[in-house]
């Protein structure tokens, strides 16, 4: 047994090392995109692009019903089962491709510019790729190929950006936002199916039905969440027009994106490792504790740093120009504190295969969050912006730790300590941050943000060598850091 832990903390380890320092790369190249394509493109040109995505990326939540998370979860799965998976992908990547096409005119009539036309047929284009590379992503996930799945992101996504810019820098305005990402999926397509080397067989429609079950309720919750999280930019689009909503999209992607770039890849270990196990509860409980203490405290800091130096952080990236974003920034920092731990609860759900009460939350969460866009709008993007932070802390959090309480391993107690210890530490250097000198604060953009990020770390490290979990956590890391350097 012992020799089966070391085993299983190597390819943790290995997984986490390789997905860790490519998504390091990922997120270096979604920084530049942000930065470059503010100065190369007007706000009008993220806002149409952004109007649009949203109904793209709702009709792409059905790509593949699911199936592809159900292939990693089962522990045995047929080749027969993976060329039925593969052809119901490939159907319903069609049919959401053909729905986005079909539907281009009531979007343009929707927010009353012809040009959203065209923009959505475009933006179709990779939901058709990324169905076709679903299952070859889904098996080098479970077979823990996790190098070969971090080299082709990091190449998509480098393709990607240098496919954006240079059509920006060659006037295309906001063509260039829709050409990127198709290069992107192109890319990650072909080397998906050269990794993989899988050939289906001859078409065939039907598939398990606890397969189907699986994967329906995760489609379910996919959906709900997806409707609540883009929701936003429908009204802001729709109310306060494209100028705002572009102020909006660089304040979200400056700082909620970014965030799914870590967890999304970071999932894609745990997933199929802690699916392994699931059946060793006090394993199962260890491994997502450690890993989360250890997630917390690379990423909650930071998003504490850049929220109370929003408008410093605004200036320095973008320029004076986009300074409308920070307010909106700065609250949509305050919701994304919780949001890094909050997000790998799915982990919980999917790798017990609880994804029935996992889309009930997911109904539960999106509800809420829609009443206080509803309420917040009133006050436009910076109140929607307020009414999305505050609801979460009140609303959410405290149901979804009732959940965990409920489903186990992780207690609700396990899962609020980890959120409690690194909030508070966020507000004693907020407090900390309002009584520095004016000359660290306010007389440099760039010395400000850099004594907002020296401090909340600081502060994070000392809360968390305080409790006993967190600090062996930490220390367990260094260990490990400082052995491999000496090998």
């Amino acid at each position: 047994m012992n020799k089966e832990h070391l085993q299983f903390g190597r390819l943790a380890l290995h997984g986490g090392l390789v997905t860790g320092g490519a998504q390091a790369v990922r997120m270096a190249i979604q920084f530049v995109s942000v930065v470059v394509l503010a100065r190369l493109l007007a706000p009008e040109d993220f806002g149409l692009v952004a109007s649009v995505s949203p109904i793209v990326a709702f009709v792409g939540l059905f790509q593949n019903l699911g199936l592809q998370q159900a292939v990693i979860q089962r522990k045995e799965i047929t080749e027969r089962q993976l060329n039925q998976v593969f052809w119901i992908s490939t159907l319903v990547g069609l049919v959401c491709t053909a729905v986005v096409v079909a539907l281009s005119p009531a979007v343009a009539a929707f927010y009353g510019d012809r040009r959203m036309t065209a923009i959505a047929i475009a933006a179709a284009l990779p939901l058709l790729l990324g169905s076709l590379a679903a299952l070859p992503l889904a098996l080098m996930n479970r077979h823990l190929k996790f190098g070969q799945l971090a080299l082709n992101d990091v190449c998509a996504a480098f393709a990607g950006l240098l496919v954006t810019a240079t059509a920006a820098w060659f006037g295309m305005g906001y063509w260039s936002l829709v050409i990127g990402p198709a290069a992107s999926a192109s890319l990650a397509l072909i080397a998906a199916w050269l990794s993989t080397r899988w050939m289906p067989g001859r078409p065939e429609f039907r598939v398990d039905r606890d397969i189907i079950s699986f994967g329906a309720n995760l489609t379910g919750f996919n959906l709900v969440n997806f409707l609540s999280r883009n929701l936003d930019n429908i009204l802001i689009g729709k109310f306060s027009g494209p100028v705002e909503l572009g102020y909006y999209d660089r304040a979200y992607k400056l700082l909620l994106f970014p965030l799914q770039n870590i967890t999304q890849p970071l999932s894609r270990v745990m997933i199929p490792l802690m699916s392994r196990i699931q059946e060793e509860k006090a394993r199962f409980r260890d491994i997502y504790l450690r890993t989360n203490w250890l997630l917390a405290m690379i990423t909650m800091p930071g998003i504490a740093a850049l929220t109370m130096a929003a408008a410093p952080t605004v200036s320095i990236l973008f320029g004076e120009k986009w300074l409308p974003v920070a307010p909106i920034f700065t609250w949509l920092g305050v919701a994304s504190l919780m949001q890094p731990v909050s997000s790998t609860t799915g982990w919980i759900f999917i790798c017990q295969g609880e994804t029935k009460t996992m889309f009930r939350w997911g109904i539960y969460s999106s509800l809420t969050t829609v009443v206080a866009f509803m309420v917040g709008l009133q006050w436009g993007a910076v109140g929607l912006a307020a009414a999305y932070a505050v609801s979460g802390y009140i609303l959410r959090l405290p149901v979804l730790a009732w959940l965990l309480q409920r489903l186990g391993p992780v207690s609700a107690g396990d899962f609020l300590l980890v959120q409690g210890l690194f909030l508070g530490s966020a507000l004693v250097a907020w407090l900390g941050y309002g009584q520095l000198p004016e000359s660290l604060t306010g007389t440099s953009d760039t010395l400000a943000l850099g004594s907002a990020i020296c401090l909340n770390y600081a502060v994070a490290l000392v809360f968390a060598f305080a409790l006993r979990q967190p600090r062996q956590v930490l220390l367990d890391v260094l260990k490990r850091g400082l052995s491999a350097l000496r090998r």
